[in-house]
């Protein structure tokens, strides 16, 4: 990837595009409330994404709740393309098997590929790390990071052939308890457990 050295407006320019395709420079946030996809146990994940812009850089901020101790992985996702139409976060409508489980596949309808990984280098678009927040033992978790607006516009672009327009993307939250008895029927990423990958929350930017 070459270096570029970009103006003012073209800086403001990338931002808008990270916030949302059609936003205009004053809208400066995206949030969102986690609403449970898929429960496992007495307690329901919960909780907030806010996305947040200051000059050339993005703030992700996720503060959850009622999760399972340990890490789990978090993206955005969405739809590809210069024109992307808005994702959805699925209701159990979606489970297509009818095995009672919303799982990744089944999600891609709704909400479309998987994007963007909530990590220590979100623009790096590395899906397969262990660099994923992990949730404490009374179930909370928390994950601040701040990622170059232009660098993550960039590598979506080429990942993607689109803008970031994170007011056109959702937010899960992914990971079972190790215990979770799922059937074979749930559907996951080759070579990675559903367990792994199945959502347990989702929440809409706006």
């Amino acid at each position: 990837m070459h270096s570029i050295t970009m103006s003012r407006t073209g800086r403001a320019a990338a931002t808008v595009l990270a916030l949302g395709a059609a936003a205009p420079l004053a809208a400066q946030s995206l949030a969102g409330d986690f609403e449970t996809v898929n429960s496992f146990g007495a307690a329901e994940p919960s909780g907030q994404i806010a996305v947040t812009q200051s000059d050339d850089v993005l703030t992700v901020t996720v503060s959850a709740r009622g999760l399972t101790p340990g890490m789990h992985l978090m993206h955005l996702h969405g739809f590809e393309g210069p024109d992307p139409e808005d994702a959805a976060c699925p209701t159990m409508e979606a489970d297509a098997n009818g095995d009672g489980y919303v799982d990744l596949i089944e999600t891609r309808e709704a909400a479309g590929v998987t994007m963007i990984p909530l990590t220590e280098d979100p623009a790096s678009l590395t899906i397969q790390t262990d660099t994923y927040p992990a949730a404490r033992e009374d179930g909370s978790l928390d994950y601040v990071r701040e990622v170059d607006a232009q660098a993550l516009e960039e590598a979506v672009q080429e990942k993607f052939g689109g803008p970031v327009a994170a007011g056109q993307r959702v937010v899960f939250i992914h990971g079972a308890p190790e215990e979770a008895d799922l059937p074979d029927s749930v559907q996951s990423l080759e070579g990675v457990p559903a367990r792994v990958t199945i959502p347990i929350a989702c929440a809409e930017l706006d």
